[in-house]
């Protein structure tokens, strides 16, 4: 992930440099900010949005009543 984050960020910066170089600022700013949402859009796609990040005790009780009997003698 760390590699793919790395070269998406430099890919950006190279393109972006290479449009304003030939003379186009306004579309070398303009890479930055589309180079950029495409790689957190990314990778919120592909690493972050798989991850089941929920609790996987929907079917639990927490604040019910233990499942143990009480002694009513106590």
């Amino acid at each position: 992930m760390a590699l793919a984050l790395l070269v998406g960020i430099a890919l950006t910066g190279q393109v972006a440099g290479l449009v304003e170089s030939a003379g186009y600022e306004g579309v070398g700013s303009l890479i930055w900010p589309v180079g950029y949402g495409s790689i957190v859009l990314a990778a919120w796609f592909v690493w972050i949005r798989p991850m089941d990040l929920g609790s996987h005790a929907d079917d639990v009780d927490t604040w019910g009543p233990d499942d143990e009997p009480t002694d009513p003698d106590r």
